[in-house]
């Protein structure tokens, strides 16, 4: 059925008051279902994990690590199994190494045993943060001139370059953790 310009009062102006709402309603009643199919699928420990990362765990590790999911027993939302995706092998045993920390940092900020484990997933995709690539500590070799001599006269009879190189190396690290640790 078409409607006709009878049909609409052009000439007569709606009262202000009408004006007003007739055509807008509050954007919560708009985005109301929207957002309670989103939180209702995720929960709000889920979405809070995710924009809050870095503040849970701190920059260093959210700077490689990334949480992908929760998985909860069915009507709970405490003792779940956090989904972690790390880029490599490294990061994924540093994330293993850390992962009780972790774990007590999560729960520390939701006041509750919101997650209860994690599961690692290594995804090559990632890729590091740049702060974390720029902040990546520099190596100070602090092995004198004589320690280096030494270093050289041990490994000078192995006959295999790859392995003389890597016994170099481990002088070089063994000597500037003495160091460290004298000072």
């Amino acid at each position: 059925m078409l409607m006709s310009e009878e049909d609409f009062d052009i000439k007569q102006p709606a009262p202000k008051s009408a004006r007003i709402t007739a055509d807008l309603t509050a954007l919560s009643k708009t985005m109301a279902p929207l957002t309670k199919q989103l939180f209702g699928k995720k929960g709000f420990v889920e979405v809070s994990i995710l924009t809050n990362w870095d503040k849970i765990v701190g920059k260093e590790l959210a700077n490689y690590s990334f949480p992908q999911k929760i998985d909860f027993k069915r009507e709970q939302k405490n003792n779940g199994i956090l989904h972690l995706q790390v880029p490599s092998g490294a990061f994924a045993l540093e994330i293993a190494h850390r992962e009780k920390y972790i774990l007590e940092k999560i729960n520390a900020y939701f006041g509750y045993n919101a997650v209860s484990g994690l599961k690692i997933v290594q995804n090559s995709a990632i890729s590091l943060a740049e702060e974390f690539v720029d902040e990546a500590p520099k190596q100070v070799d602090l092995v004198t001139d004589d320690e280096k001599k030494y270093i050289e006269a041990v490994s000078d009879e192995i006959k295999n370059s790859k392995l003389k190189e890597i016994l170099i190396k481990l002088g070089h690290c063994i000597f500037n953790e003495n160091h460290k640790k004298e000072k």
